[in-house]
This record gives C-alpha cells, sequence and structure tokens, in this order.
C-alpha cells in the first residue's frame, strides 16, 4: 500500500470511529519528512517518516496521529523556558507531555503501540503536573522515552523566531475553537468519551475571568462609581479601546491567605504578586492582610489603603495545609468582610465548619472542580 493512502485511510477510520479526533486531524498538514525518525508536532503541521510509518499496524498508525494531534490540542508546542526558576528538561517534559496524551487515548480504547507511557495515575492531569511529580523521582528512577513519537516543537513567530504573547494567545484562541468545534461534533453522533467530557468542561471553566468572580463576590454586581482618571485594562488590552475603570469606594477588610508549599511554584507566586497588587488598586480594601502558609503560618502583614505589595513571604515551603490560616483568624479576632485563598487546592485538612464570613477559593488546578465550602473559581497560570 502506498504510505500516502496508508495515512489517509488511518485519518478516515479516526473519523469514522473516533470522530473527536478525527476532527482534529482534518485542521493540521501532514507533510513527510526523511529528517526526522518517527512522526512530531509543532503545533502547526504534523511531520512524518515514511519508514517509520510503514512499519506501524493500521490501529497503532491511528493512535500515534491521534497522539500527536493531543500535544497540538492541549497546547504544549507553547514555549516554556523555565519551571519553578530552573530551566524546563525538554526530555522529562516531552515523557510528561506523552503520559497525559497516551491516557485519554488509552481510556478512549484505542490501541497504543508497545513502549508507549501510560499510567492511570496521570489520568485527567495537566502535564506540568506529572512533570513536577516525575521530577521528584531519582534519576535512574525516571521513565524513558517511548520509541514512538517525536520531540514537540515549539510554536514559532512569524519571523521564524519566539512567539510573540500576542502570537501565542492567538495561536490557543484558534486551537480551542477547533478543541470545541471537534468535541460538539463528536457528542452529536454519541461518540464523545467522558473523558474528553470532563477535559472539555475544565477548558470552558478556564475561560472564565477570575476577577469577574471576585469582583462580584467582593464588591457586588454593582460599582461604585465609574472614572475616566485611569482605564479598564482588561478591555484595553483586549479590544483596545478606553473605557472607564470601576472607581471603588472601598470594601471594608480582606484577608488573603497565600499557599506557599512546595507544591505551588515560583510562577504561581509570582502572578498572586501580580494579583494581590491589582486586588489593592481596583477594590481599595479598608485593610489588606496577607497571610503565607505551608503546613503552617509563615507570615502575617496587614496593608494600609492603597499600599504597594513588594514581595510575598516565601518561607517553609512543606506541604499543604489551610486549617492554621482560618484558626489564626479565629485566635487573634482578625479584621474579615471577604477572605480570598490563592493555592492549588492539594488540600487535606479544611476545617469542619465553615467560617461566618465569605470565602472565595482562587485555584491553579485547573482539575479541581469544588471546595468543602464557600465559592471556588480558577486562575490562569502564566508558563
Amino acid at each position: 500500500m502506498d504510505i500516502e493512502t496508508k495515512i489517509a485511510r488511518a485519518k478516515t477510520r479516526l473519523v469514522l470511529d473516533k470522530p473527536f479526533w478525527g476532527s482534529l486531524t482534518l485542521g493540521l498538514p501532514f507533510i513527510k519528512d526523511d529528517q526526522i525518525p518517527t512522526m512530531a508536532t509543532d503545533g502547526k503541521c504534523i511531520r512524518w517518516n515514511p519508514s517509520f510509518v510503514d512499519g506501524l499496524t493500521d490501529k497503532g498508525l491511528q493512535f500515534v496521529i491521534a497522539h500527536e494531534v493531543g500535544h497540538a490540542m492541549l497546547n504544549h508546542c507553547v514555549p516554556v523556558k523555565t519551571i519553578d526558576g530552573d530551566k524546563t528538561d525538554a526530555e522529562l517534559q516531552n515523557i510528561s507531555m506523552d503520559y497525559v496524551i497516551n491516557a485519554y487515548l488509552v481510556e478512549d480504547d484505542m490501541e497504543m503501540p508497545d513502549g508507549g507511557l501510560y499510567d492511570p495515575k496521570y489520568s485527567g492531569m495537566t502535564w506540568l503536573q506529572v512533570y513536577r511529580l516525575l521530577r521528584r523521582l531519582e534519576k535512574d528512577k525516571r521513565p524513558s522515552r517511548q520509541p514512538w513519537g517525536g520531540d514537540v516543537g515549539q510554536m514559532k513567530g512569524k519571523d521564524g523566531g519566539e512567539p510573540s504573547k500576542a502570537e501565542v494567545r492567538q495561536a490557543m484562541a484558534a486551537n480551542d475553537q477547533r478543541v470545541m468545534l471537534a468535541a460538539s461534533g463528536a457528542q452529536g453522533v454519541g461518540k464523545l468519551s467522558g473523558k474528553i467530557r470532563e477535559l472539555i468542561n475544565r477548558m470552558r471553566r478556564s475561560k472564565v475571568d477570575w476577577r469577574d468572580v471576585f469582583n462580584r463576590f467582593i464588591g457586588g454586581d454593582q460599582p461604585d462609581d465609574y472614572t475616566f482618571r485611569r482605564c479598564n485594562k482588561k478591555v484595553y488590552y483586549q479590544q483596545g479601546i478606553y473605557m472607564p475603570a470601576v472607581d471603588k469606594i472601598g470594601v471594608g477588610d480582606v484577608v488573603v491567605a497565600v499557599d506557599t508549599s512546595g507544591s505551588v511554584g515560583t510562577t504561581e507566586l509570582q502572578q498572586f504578586l501580580g494579583e494581590l497588587n491589582n486586588m489593592s488598586e481596583d477594590h481599595k480594601p479598608k485593610s489588606l492582610t496577607v497571610i503565607t502558609c505551608d503546613s503552617k503560618i509563615q507570615s502575617v502583614k496587614t496593608y494600609g489603603h492603597g499600599e504597594v505589595i513588594e514581595k510575598i513571604e516565601c518561607k517553609g515551603r512543606g506541604g499543604t495545609k489551610v486549617k492554621p490560616v482560618f484558626d489564626y483568624i479565629a485566635d487573634n479576632n482578625l479584621p474579615v468582610d471577604n477572605f480570598v485563598y490563592l493555592t492549588d487546592m492539594g488540600i487535606f485538612d479544611f476545617p469542619s465548619q465553615p467560617p461566618h464570613y465569605p470565602v472565595l477559593w482562587v485555584s491553579t488546578d485547573e482539575t479541581c472542580d469544588s471546595a468543602p465550602f464557600g465559592e471556588l473559581t480558577r486562575i490562569e497560570v502564566a508558563a
């Protein structure tokens, strides 16, 4: 059989049998490339080696094609230079991504070629979550790369170099749209697996801006007033239109707890710091008390009206507990009208009784769906 025909037939079978994956293959060009050992993607196309494809079974080829499409689907080709302050280990990153993709495919009853990386404990995780778990292992105990499926290439900008933030956002938005359309089509014919449905629901939830949730949570739906002295940043950056910002008189005493456990990386902590200053500027709380905590309270600092928060005290880096924060507030009669916890939700010691004040959990974990009390929203962490 002609190799191009073999690939075309595999894509057709995916469209018929696994329409979600099949639909995604139709949006990516397939390019023959003798210079790569197996098959690879940069998110914009899929390159394949003829000898490699010729050696695969039909079912195996369908799996490998869907595997490469999965990397594009989950935006695995977006450049990530550092993780938690350290240079990214490219090989470990690729292994982590393979675990994530293969779990979706195996659990969608697809036939994985020999040597593929699959472990049910990684099912539903992001590649970053898997990466952090694998990084804790001794190097000689880490898994080896699978023998099929090439490197995940990094997205390039228009000039062939590193893409700008705008180019990355545009590419990710276009990709997310393709994924949603593929899911809708597969669901329409009753062939959308439960795991993919869960993934799509998480993707939809992640598009909700946590600041919109926070504005409603802390200040109600009605603003105190509007002002042209500063612009609405969100509207300006998204649409290029100068619109007035909400002018808040103030929202009372706000307490923010920041998870500084070892499971929360430097990237998350840096973003938390930015969000704290946005909170202070936009809502003008009477006081803003910042409590950092891992398995115990590490620091407590109270800021006055409009004060700049220069840094987050990052001590401890132990396990994750939240009960010490609620106990500290009660034991010290800390004034609190609204409470926000910025965390990855790796928590096991929630208080048995909810506090008397409103609680908003802002989670970096896209797999977390609920908290035992209060309201939960998700913050999109920049890579």
